[in-house]
């Protein structure tokens, strides 16, 4: 998907989270039963969504591997095959430059490439993103920099390309991306604890606010 989807989804997250939030501030300091019970409605509603998709990746974790794999092995086919639409070679360039990756399993999943190869059909290259800067204290390979792959002009037809006998990564960006679950596992797995501990303490607050509001109301009655 292109950064910009992306984008719009986390700030539209965002939005509802503070939505949320600010749903659960109001009906605490009025007391309102309804906008309690909406507020633990509402998180009951997110966290069985969250437990969902935690089950479905956990079984379909092989099913969701090999749509991944499939989606990105077609990015690579179609590599500039349309020169209007680049927003998923784009995208990929910036996830093989930043996992310091090459292809899916191996660089040699460009080979069959051909418009990489330009005049020269029998020496084999790849795309800049799979060149190692820090392999090399050459710095003239174009359009990418320390912070990525530059933002080209839509439209542009220029490839730029490297030869895979060249200072390039040599593990795919599956067995990177495994690496990198691997090493944050821990932290992944507690954000996620914490998250649903937290709502299941939001919740617990919120039903016991809106089934105690007559109970306190008595308590504060005796003392007028």
């Amino acid at each position: 998907m292109p950064l910009q989807i992306w984008s719009k989804i986390l700030a539209l997250s965002g939005i509802l989270t503070m939505g949320l939030a600010l749903l659960g501030c109001v009906g605490a300091l009025k007391e309102l039963r309804c906008l309690l019970a909406l507020y633990f409605g509402m998180l009951l509603l997110l966290f069985a969504t969250q437990i969902t998709l935690g089950i479905l990746i956990s079984t379909q974790r092989v099913r969701l591997e090999r749509s991944v794999q499939d989606i990105v092995k077609k990015t690579i086919q179609n590599y500039h095959a349309n020169p209007e639409e680049t927003e998923a070679e784009e995208s990929w360039d910036y996830v093989q430059f930043q996992l310091r990756c090459c292809g899916w399993h191996s660089p040699q999943d460009w080979f069959p490439v051909l418009i990489l190869r330009g005049n020269e059909s029998e020496v084999h290259r790849v795309p800049c993103s799979c060149y190692n800067l820090s392999a090399t204290n050459d710095s003239t390979v174009p359009q990418f920099s320390r912070l990525g792959p530059s933002v080209r002009p839509r439209h542009n037809t220029d490839l730029c390309t490297v030869p895979a006998e060249s200072f390039i990564y040599r593990e795919g960006c599956a067995q990177n991306l495994q690496k990198w679950l691997h090493n944050n596992l821990i932290s992944i797995v507690g954000i996620c604890l914490g998250v649903g501990l937290l709502e299941l303490g939001f919740m617990t607050l919120s039903i016991f606010l809106c089934r105690n509001l007559d109970h306190v109301y008595k308590q504060l009655a005796r003392y007028r």
